[in-house]
Order: C-alpha cells, then sequence, then structure tokens
C-alpha cells in the first residue's frame, strides 16, 4: 500500500495528467479551462474577492459546477490555498458523495487542514454509496492510521466511524 507521499506525486502535472474518478465517470485535469480554474480559484481563495465569495459558491450550487471545484482543488495552482478550496465544498452544499475515494485520498494528505477540510466533506455526503468502495475507503484510512502518532490519528478515527455509518446492511 502506498503511503500519502507516494500519493502526493499525482498530483505533480509535470508527471502526471490528473484524473478524478467518481461513479459517473472522470474529470481530466488535463482537459480543463485553465483560465475557468484560475477564476475560481481567484474568487475563493483571493481575500481581495472576499465579497464575491458567497455569490461564487451560490453560482456553483445552481449551475451544478461541483466538477470545476475538483479540478481547482487537483490544479497544481492550488497548492497553497487547497484547504480553502476543499471548504468550498462543504460551504457549497453539493453533494460529492460520488467523489468519496477522491475525499479520502484529501483526508489523508500531510497538510492538516486540508485533511479536516476533506473529512468534513465526507461527514456531509448523503450517499448512496457502494459498500464496496466504502470498505476499501476504511481500509485505506485504517492503513493511514498505523503511520500517524498526531492529532490526527483521532480525526482518522471519526472519520472511520463516519464510514461505517455509510454501510449499508
Amino acid at each position: 500500500m502506498e503511503n500519502t507521499e507516494d500519493l502526493k506525486k499525482y498530483f505533480d502535472s509535470k508527471e502526471y495528467i490528473t484524473t478524478i474518478v467518481g461513479k459517473d465517470g472522470e474529470l481530466n485535469v488535463a482537459n480543463a479551462d485553465e483560465s475557468k480554474i484560475s477564476s475560481l480559484i481567484s474568487l475563493l481563495t483571493d481575500p481581495a474577492n472576499k465579497d464575491f465569495k458567497e455569490a461564487t459558491l451560490l453560482t456553483l450550487r445552481k449551475e451544478k459546477g461541483g466538477d470545476i471545484l475538483l479540478l481547482a482543488i487537483a490544479s497544481p495552482k492550488a497548492k497553497n490555498v487547497r484547504h480553502k478550496l476543499v471548504s468550498a465544498c462543504w460551504e457549497s452544499e453539493i453533494n460529492f458523495s460520488h467523489y468519496l475515494s477522491f475525499f479520502i485520498l484529501l483526508s489523508l494528505d500531510n497538510d492538516y487542514l486540508v485533511s479536516l477540510e476533506a473529512m468534513t466533506v465526507i461527514s456531509m455526503m448523503e450517499g448512496p454509496f457502494n459498500n464496496a468502495d466504502v470498505k476499501e475507503a476504511i481500509k485505506k484510512v485504517k492503513a493511514e492510521q498505523k503511520n500517524i502518532t498526531t492529532e490526527k490519528a483521532v480525526l482518522l478515527n471519526d472519520l472511520v466511524g463516519t464510514l461505517e455509518g455509510f454501510i449499508i446492511q
């Protein structure tokens, strides 16, 4: 099993073309409109645009703009503001249930704020979920727990509990 450091290489645009895979298909970062992604990153993270953030979140929700938000998160340009973009996922109230595996990856990120925001998105997911996908996510989180001795271990324990609640008996 790869550790989180190994997984970071997949977000390096010089080495890989990042694709976010969800239940309904995939989003390819290489095919994304860079100007739209840059604009979205700016609108959601630049303090100069704080007056536009709520309107941007509302537009994302109304226009079903979750895909472009995910592309912005995966963009190498978002490295320093990724946590703000992940928080925009739950702030927008868009259901990202189809992208559980992507948010699991983010929850295992070394950046504590990215992890925390991703776990918040996961806790707000409405489903439906595939039991096999949820069990695989639990397996990944538990494997990561063995490598962590910080306060993040408590968060990962809570995440396992949330994921277990997604399993349909």
